[in-house]
């Protein structure tokens, strides 16, 4: 079964801004960051419960070659991204950060 995709503001955001600051430190790396997300979005719909726990119910999916993880729950048919982190940051304080 295909899970839907929902996005979090905060997460759309964050997204922006990593790509932002990729594409700032090299033409084309910004573009490279969102087709690695991506990648890793079709991965998780297709299988969710794949990856690990981080905190109660929350999950997170590391992205290949970038320092970055998306953090999302799953409910019912739909994969919710709360916040899309780099791994420098502590998820356990991931709710309090911005």
């Amino acid at each position: 079964m295909a899970y839907r995709l929902k996005f979090s503001a905060r997460a759309l955001r964050e997204i922006g801004e990593a790509q932002e600051w990729y594409e700032s430190q090299s033409p084309g790396l910004g573009e490279e960051f969102i087709a690695t997300m991506e990648l890793q979005l079709k991965r998780l719909v297709q299988a969710p419960l794949l990856y690990a726990e981080v905190i109660p119910s929350v999950r997170r999916a590391l992205l290949p070659r970038f320092p970055y993880g998306l953090f999302y729950v799953v409910r019912d048919d739909l994969v919710h991204i709360l916040a899309v982190l780099h791994d420098a940051r502590n998820p356990h304080r991931w709710p309090q950060n911005r």
